[in-house]
């Protein structure tokens, strides 16, 4: 508990981060779909809200996540479920000879043990590392952008709807390969800032940024983007231009790399003919 408030303490003694995610309107004569590109954990002094973003909040009828709302504990139990395996090899043996160093601090960075790596699946050790210089940050799902919003429409009596599940996103990365896997590993051993230039490539708004920031994540491994990002994107703006064809107004908040790219949610819909407006 002490501790707990100590964190909080500091957290409050930091000086607020202002930031203006980027924002897409898809409108036609009846229809206003809102596009909001999130970071789904963020410091307690991140300042996100800004007017435009406050008018679609307020303005729109139905939010719309990746995910649906959960329990903490549900999600955490259902995670802690997925990323364990019987007989898998310890996981200094799964990064080249050469990096192993490199696993080591950002082991000791993200706060856990080799060994506790050693018993999980290749992509639930590459989340873990990346999880680590998020949390030295202070950064929660509570303050991340989907929460707040959540806990807006929440208040306000409006319906929040999901485009998938976390038993479907686990069991999509239970779906990759082996290798595309230690792809994923290899990129949080070697990517110890990530979670910090993500962050401030969305404070900034700017999508080539956003876009840049992953794109070495999957270089080399186009089975992996394609899971993780094309397919899903797929997926969404498919659901998109399906839902223009009811009247109403509806804010889609998502990852903001899914927002970002040729590839994205954004350039789909356009591709489709769809009027998609950059609004912030």
């Amino acid at each position: 508990m002490a501790a707990a408030f100590a964190l909080l303490a500091t957290a409050c003694d930091r000086p607020a981060i202002e930031a203006r995610p980027a924002l897409w309107r898809v409108q036609d004569k009846d229809t206003t779909i809102w596009l909001l590109g999130t970071v789904h954990v963020l410091p307690p002094n991140v300042r996100w809200e800004t007017p435009a973003i406050d008018a679609a909040i307020d303005g729109a009828d139905m939010l719309v996540t990746e995910i649906p709302a959960q329990p903490p504990e549900q999600a955490a139990s259902a995670f802690a479920a997925a990323t364990r395996a019987d007989g898998l090899p310890p996981v200094a043996d799964r990064v080249p000879a050469g990096q192993r160093e490199q696993l080591a601090r950002a082991a000791r960075a993200a706060g856990i043990s080799i060994d506790a790596l050693d018993g999980m699946k290749s992509w639930a050790a590459a989340v873990t590392l990346g999880a680590g210089e998020s949390r030295a940050m202070g950064a929660t799902v509570d303050h991340g952008v989907e929460a707040v919003v959540a806990r807006r429409f929440a208040a306000a009596g409006k319906p929040r709807r999901a485009l998938e599940t976390q038993a479907g996103q686990l069991a999509m990365f239970d779906a990759l390969p082996e290798a595309a896997q230690r792809v994923l590993l290899l990129r949080a051993v070697e990517q110890p800032d990530g979670y910090h230039r993500t962050l401030a490539a969305w404070r900034s708004g700017d999508t080539a940024r956003i876009a840049a920031t992953f794109e070495p994540g999957f270089r080399g491994a186009p089975a992996l983007e394609n899971a993780l990002v094309a397919d899903r994107n797929r997926r969404w703006s498919g659901w998109i231009a399906r839902r223009m064809n009811t009247p109403g107004t509806v804010l889609v908040a998502v990852g903001a790399g899914h927002l970002a790219g040729n590839k994205s949610v954004v350039a789909m819909l356009q591709a489709q003919g769809l009027r998609v407006e950059r609004v912030q």
